[in-house]
C-alpha cells in the first residue's frame, strides 16, 4: 500500500518537472523615441511654443524657438503625433517607434482662418479730420490694432481731390501706419481713406477724412532755374523756401508780376513759337495772351513789360514794338526798330508814363537805350553804342534813374560772350552814372539788374563770364555794398 502511494507521487513530480522545462523564454520589452520639428507651412518658418502629444499616451512636450521638439522612453510601436497652437489647425502625423532609434518627423502647421479677429477699424492720428492750413508737404497718419500678434498689418490709402471721384493718389501694402505726401495744391480740399488688412480676413476701412492745404504764400520773389536743359519757373521768399510754379512739357522763363501782384507773365516755347502767357500767382489758369510771337535774336535775352495799369502787354517782335491786350485783343504797333535793328527789351514806368527799350543791331555787342513816350514816340537815346556788350535797360520806381549793364573790358564777341559785365545807375537828367558792381567778383557777370519794391536795394543774376557755369540771383544795397546770395541756380530774377 505504502509502495503504491510513492509510486503515484514520483510520477507526478515527474510529470510537473517535464512541463516546467518547456514553457518559452520571456523577452525584454524595448523603447525608442521620436523627434521633429513643426514649421509654419506657408514661409517654412520655425513654430515655438506648440504642443505635442501622443496617442497611444505618452508625455507631452512643447516646441523650443527652433520649432524642435523630442518625447524619449516610448515603447517601441506606432504612434499619432499631434500638434497644437493657437490660431492654427490640428495637426496630426503618424511615426513609427523602433528600438533603441529615433524616429524623425516634421509637421507643417497652417494658419486657422476660421477664428482670426480682423484689425480694429483704422483711427486717424494726423492731419484730424477737417484740419484747415495744412501743408502741402504732408504727413498722413493712421492706427490700426490687430489682436492676432503674428499678423503683419498692410494698409491701402486713397487720395481724394475735391469734387473728384477718382482717387488722385492710391499707396497699396504699406507696411507704416503713416505715409508722407508732397507736392499738394494751395488752398485745397483733400479727402483721404485708409484700410487696414491682415491678409485672412477682409479689409476693414476707416472714415473718410478730410483737410485743408495752406493758401498760397506771399512770396515776393520770382526767377526761373534750368534743369537739365528745361528752364521753369518758382515763387520764393528770402527764407529760400521756394513753390515751383510751370510743371508742363516746355521751358518757362523769364517770369514778370503784374503791377497789383495778382498775375505773372511769362515767355514758353509751348508752342512752335514763342509767346507771352500769363498764369495766377500760384501757377494756376494759365492763358496765352499774344497770337503773333514774340521774337528776336536771343530768346533768352527777350524781355517785355506790364502797362502800368495792367491791363496791356508790350513785347516785341523783332523790329516791331507792339501793345496788347491781356484777353490778346487790341493788338497795335507803337514803335518801329531802324532798319537793321531789332527790339530786345523793354520796361513801362507809370510816373511820367515812359517806355524804355533796349535795340540791338547787327551784333550782339551793338546795343542802344531810348526813351519813348507811353505811345511809343521817340524821346531820347539814354545810353549809346557803348563798346562791349549792353544790357537792360529798367526803370527805378519815380523813373528818373534807370540800370543797366555794360561789359567794361570792351570785349566784342560775336558769340555774345562777355568778360567783365558790371551794373550801372544812370540819371536820366543829369547823366551822372554809378558803378554798382565794385563789390563784384573778378571773372564774372552781372547781369539782369532790376529795383527792389521799395527802391532801396537791386536784385541781379551773378555767373562766371565762361558761359557755362552756373547762374546764382544777389540782392545788394543801391549803393552797391553788401552783396548778399539769395538764390543758387537761378536767374531772371523779379522782386515785387
Amino acid at each position: 500500500m505504502m509502495t503504491s502511494r510513492y509510486i503515484i507521487i514520483f510520477f507526478l513530480l515527474g510529470l510537473l518537472l517535464s512541463t516546467g522545462c518547456n514553457e518559452d523564454t520571456i523577452q525584454p520589452q524595448l523603447f525608442g523615441s521620436v523627434e521633429g520639428q513643426v514649421l509654419r507651412k506657408d514661409d517654412l518658418t520655425p513654430l515655438v511654443n506648440v504642443a505635442i502629444s501622443t496617442t497611444p499616451t505618452s508625455s507631452s512636450v512643447i516646441t523650443d524657438a527652433a520649432g524642435n521638439f523630442s518625447i524619449k522612453n516610448l515603447p517601441v510601436g506606432t504612434y499619432s503625433v499631434k500638434a497644437e497652437k493657437e490660431d492654427f489647425v490640428t495637426k496630426l502625423e503618424g511615426v513609427t517607434v523602433t528600438g533603441n532609434n529615433a524616429g524623425e518627423i516634421i509637421i507643417r502647421m497652417v494658419r486657422d482662418t476660421s477664428i482670426s479677429v480682423p484689425p480694429t477699424t483704422p483711427q486717424v492720428i494726423s492731419p484730424l479730420d477737417n484740419a484747415q492750413e495744412q501743408s502741402v508737404d504732408i504727413r498722413l497718419e493712421w492706427i490700426s490694432v490687430d489682436e492676432d500678434e503674428e499678423d503683419m498689418l498692410l494698409y491701402d490709402l486713397y487720395l481724394y481731390e475735391d469734387q473728384q471721384s477718382d482717387p488722385i493718389l492710391e499707396v497699396m501694402d504699406i507696411s507704416d501706419n503713416f505715409l508722407e505726401v508732397t507736392d499738394l495744391q494751395f488752398g485745397r480740399n483733400y479727402y483721404w481713406q485708409v484700410s487696414a488688412k491682415d491678409g485672412r480676413t477682409a479689409p476693414v476701412f476707416g472714415m473718410l477724412w478730410r483737410f485743408k492745404t495752406e493758401e498760397f504764400p506771399d512770396y515776393r520773389f520770382l526767377f526761373t532755374r534750368e534743369i537739365n536743359g528745361k528752364y521753369d519757373i518758382y515763387s520764393a521768399n528770402d527764407a529760400g523756401d521756394e513753390v515751383k510754379l510751370t510743371d508742363n512739357n516746355a521751358s518757362n522763363w523769364r517770369p514778370i508780376m503784374s503791377p497789383n501782384r495778382d498775375k505773372i507773365a511769362f515767355i514758353s516755347n509751348a508752342g512752335i513759337d514763342l509767346h507771352i502767357y500769363i498764369m495766377n500767382r500760384d501757377g494756376s489758369e494759365v492763358t496765352q495772351v499774344t497770337n503773333l510771337p514774340i521774337s528776336g535774336l536771343n530768346s533768352f535775352e527777350l524781355d517785355f513789360s506790364w502797362s502800368p495799369d495792367g491791363t496791356k502787354i508790350l513785347y516785341m517782335r523783332n523790329s516791331i514794338l507792339n501793345v496788347i491786350n491781356l484777353d490778346g485783343t487790341g493788338l497795335s504797333v507803337i514803335n518801329e526798330a531802324p532798319a537793321g535793328t531789332t527790339f530786345v527789351e523793354c520796361d513801362w514806368v507809370d510816373s511820367g508814363n515812359k517806355i524804355l527799350v533796349r535795340t540791338l543791331g547787327n551784333a550782339p555787342y551793338a546795343s542802344h537805350i531810348w526813351l519813348l513816350e507811353g505811345d511809343g514816340t521817340f524821346i531820347e537815346t539814354v545810353i549809346p553804342d557803348l563798346p562791349g556788350s549792353t544790357g537792360g535797360g529798367v526803370f527805378s520806381i519815380n523813373g528818373t534813374k534807370i540800370l543797366y549793364t555794360q561789359d567794361i573790358s570792351g570785349f566784342n564777341s560775336i558769340s555774345g560772350r562777355q568778360l567783365n559785365s558790371r551794373i550801372f545807375q544812370v540819371d536820366i537828367n543829369s547823366g551822372i552814372r554809378v558803378d554798382l558792381s565794385f563789390e563784384k567778383i573778378n571773372g564774372t557777370n552781372d547781369f539782369d539788374a532790376r529795383y527792389s519794391p521799395d527802391g532801396a536795394k537791386v536784385i541781379f543774376m551773378n555767373t562766371s563770364n565762361d558761359g557755362i557755369s552756373q547762374k546764382d540771383i544777389y540782392i545788394m544795397d543801391l549803393d552797391g555794398d553788401n552783396r548778399t546770395l539769395l538764390f543758387e541756380n537761378a536767374e531772371m530774377p523779379e522782386w515785387k
